[in-house]
């Protein structure tokens, strides 16, 4: 009995440990540390990973969790819309800053 509640809790913390590991495993760039700070007061960072969006829709998320209580000013919500439409776009796609030309993305062409 002792080997089999010993058994379970090292399964049940290193399932844990994973899903930790996971959510904080958010790509490089600008807005990575306000996006880890600000998305998570509310939930975890799996919401954020697991749910690709376009830029429009990601404003429309971010907008409603302002609405909701999140303290963003001005410059931080832009940075995290930017960050987001980046790194968590549409499946294979990046998608450019506002006013940012798509030929500067990688990948991506002008024409």
């Amino acid at each position: 009995m002792r080997f089999f509640c010993s058994a379970s809790l090292a399964a049940i913390a290193a399932l844990s440990f994973g899903a930790c590991a996971q959510a904080q495993d958010l790509p490089e760039g600008k807005g990575k540390a306000l996006v880890r700070t600000a998305c998570s007061q509310c939930h975890s960072l799996d919401v954020v990973i697991g749910q690709p969006r376009s830029r429009e829709s990601w404003t429309d998320v971010v907008s409603q969790m302002v609405g909701n209580g999140a303290v963003l000013s001005d410059d931080d919500f832009n940075l995290v819309i930017d960050y987001l439409a980046t790194n968590f776009g549409p499946a294979g796609q990046n998608t450019p800053a506002k006013g940012q030309p798509a030929s500067t993305v990688p990948g991506k062409s002008g024409n």
